[in-house]
């Protein structure tokens, strides 16, 4: 049988679930952080960039001869 409750409902479980790696790391960033990111870890970056911060940063690659790229945070 379900009861109607008139007091404030409880607070949710981790709503995230298990947390993400790379969510965690931009929310940590502030503007113009970058960090480098090599060139076997360039698809995972660039998808999670995309997904978590929506267009506020610029990936490209870095200019030294190690075909690394930098993530730059914008906003």
């Amino acid at each position: 049988m379900y009861t109607i409750n008139k007091t404030d409902a409880p607070n949710p479980l981790n709503v995230r679930g298990r947390g993400s790696y790379w969510r965690d790391l931009f929310e940590k960033m502030t503007r113009n952080d970058w960090i480098r990111i090599p060139k076997e870890h360039h698809g995972r970056a660039s998808a999670a960039a995309s997904a978590y911060l929506k267009g506020r940063y610029s990936l490209y690659r870095i200019d030294d001869g190690s075909s690394d790229y930098c993530l730059l945070k914008l906003r």
